[in-house]
């Protein structure tokens, strides 16, 4: 199956630290506990669950759907059928606009699905900077691309993962942000404690792709499994976004516990 096996993660930079250069600022230890429990409680609630939302789902099909393209003969034929229009030259432009499109919500939340959405843009522009040309462009006039090489459980690891990582940092600043205003009593400092987010934007980032790294131990062999010749059901994406945001909120509450 290609499992990684991983268990729990060491920090390059543990949270509460992170908390604590945000909040360096005459912030009681009891003020810097409480931002950082409410943040991370908050999300481990949200993501209990998370694995049935439109969005979500629709995202990970659409990655799914991206990798099993290029297993094809006609890969933008593929593609089409499952409701994805690429251009010939496979463009960043033309995979953008695919995907806003595509993952699309009637019945989820609109909040969710905006951070599902800048999630996937996010995958897709870092994946190609890093697999393809150096100079990115939207217009892609090479005929070379990244998104020819994407049918392996590896790719669609990797895939997942800068998926799971960009998500998670969003709702960590997100809930950051929303309790450092309430727990946090003048304006002034609340204004320092933004600007120092945004300077910790970084750190935010490694933390959370660390935090997601949980999920390569079973990603690609879940990919290999029911993905290499048929697009997974509803409900095999759903069976594989429970155990995914379980291991992230397991991974969370080793966090808090850590407080």
């Amino acid at each position: 199956m290609g499992h990684e096996r991983i268990g729990f993660l060491p920090r390059t930079q543990p949270w509460v630290d992170i908390i604590k250069q945000l909040t360096d600022f005459d912030c009681s230890d009891d003020t810097v506990t409480k931002i950082s429990n409410n943040t991370l409680a908050n999300i481990k609630k949200k993501y209990e669950q998370m694995s049935s939302d439109e969005s979500v789902i629709k995202a990970i099909r659409f990655l799914i759907i991206l990798s099993l393209s290029a297993n094809q003969q006609d890969q933008r034929e593929f593609l089409a059928k499952n409701g994805l229009i690429v251009d010939e030259r496979f463009s960043l432009f033309s995979l953008i606009r695919c995907a806003k499109d595509y993952i699309v919500t009637d019945t989820g939340s609109l909040e969710t699905n905006k951070m599902v959405v800048d999630a996937v843009l996010y995958v897709l522009s870092s994946y190609e900077r890093k697999k393809g040309n150096k100079q990115l462009s939207l217009f892609n006039n090479s005929n070379e691309t990244p998104w020819k090489n994407i049918g392996t459980g590896a790719a669609f690891c990797e895939l997942a993962r800068l998926f799971f990582t960009e998500f998670t940092n969003r709702h960590l600043r997100y809930y950051l942000e929303r309790e450092a205003a309430q727990a946090i009593d003048d304006y002034d400092s609340i204004e320092i404690f933004s600007q120092k987010l945004t300077k910790q934007s970084e750190a935010l980032s490694t933390h959370a792709f660390e935090i997601s790294k949980i999920m390569q131990s079973f990603a690609a062999g879940w990919f290999n499994k029911y993905s290499r010749s048929d697009i997974p059901t509803n409900e095999e994406i759903t069976r594989f976004l429970n155990m995914t945001f379980g291991k992230i909120r397991a991974e969370l509450r080793r966090e808090a516990e850590a407080l």
